[in-house]
């Protein structure tokens, strides 16, 4: 096969699919099928978020515009594979926030703007953990000190694709900003 041929077959398979091999397997369907990506995909449902009280973790939330605190709120998370990637437009009412996801140097990674965070993606108990592991701003590494502490998960509850997503602020550790809720995939 040549080379050409080969990144065409390596496009048909899903990025997290791909990225997580066999462990891919033990997702539970509706894991998979909000990351059988092969085209845009858009998943609506519903949210609430909590805000870390410190001036610190408010300062990192508003420069990624994390949502504001809520207890209930309409969700759209809009994911678009592109450049060997994926897209992911995430919406919290009025508020917005986008990353891109990517295999670089066989680590997944997840960029906002400038930020760029490997990400220790793994499958464990039936759920998907995206803990970051580094990061850099632009080319410069970040020293671990600097790193938020990131819980994160997506699971299945009931049928339905859940998230659940803490950050915690570098150095002090305090709650910047935990989401969590479910989705359904839109078929509007």
């Amino acid at each position: 096969m040549e080379k050409d041929d080969q990144t065409a077959a390596l496009r048909e398979t899903p990025l997290f699919a791909d990225y997580l091999g066999e462990s891919y397997a033990e997702l539970p369907d509706v894991v998979r099928a909000l990351h059988d990506l092969q085209a845009p995909s858009r998943w609506t449902g519903r949210a609430s978020v909590t805000r870390g009280p410190s001036l610190w973790a408010r300062v990192i939330a508003f420069a990624f515009r994390f949502p504001p605190a809520t207890k209930d709120i309409d969700v759209t998370v809009t994911m678009t594979p592109q450049d060997g990637g994926e897209l992911w437009q995430r919406q919290f009412g009025a508020a917005r926030f986008w990353s891109f996801l990517k295999v670089q140097k066989g680590q997944m990674t997840e960029r906002f703007g400038p930020f760029t965070f490997t990400l220790g993606l793994h499958v464990a108990g039936g759920q998907l953990h995206f803990p970051v592991t580094s990061g850099r701003l632009g080319p410069i590494p970040f020293p671990r000190i600097l790193l938020p502490i990131s819980v994160a998960r997506e699971y299945e509850d009931a049928g339905r694709f859940h998230f659940d997503v803490a950050l915690s602020a570098p150095i002090t550790g305090a709650p910047m900003v935990h989401y969590r809720g479910w989705l359904m995939r839109d078929t509007a």
